[in-house]
């Protein structure tokens, strides 16, 4: 897919329009959806705990060092 709107503006430029590719949107690339019902799968509720404890301990860390 190519970015539309860069190569509306550039068009009409002497060397030629410029090609580049779109950015996906953040719905195509955070898909959390692992089959049709949309339900997460074990692992990465697991994974999704885990790293939410890292976050708190990580700032509490911070909170009482500073």
């Amino acid at each position: 897919m190519l970015d539309t709107t860069t190569y509306l503006l550039t068009q009409n430029n002497p060397a030629g329009p410029i090609l580049r590719p779109a950015e996906p949107m953040a719905h195509e690339l955070f898909d959390n959806s692992d089959d049709e019902l949309g339900e997460p799968s074990r692992g990465r509720v697991i994974g999704g705990l885990i790293s939410l404890v890292l976050l708190v301990v990580t700032g509490a860390y911070f909170y009482l060092t500073l």
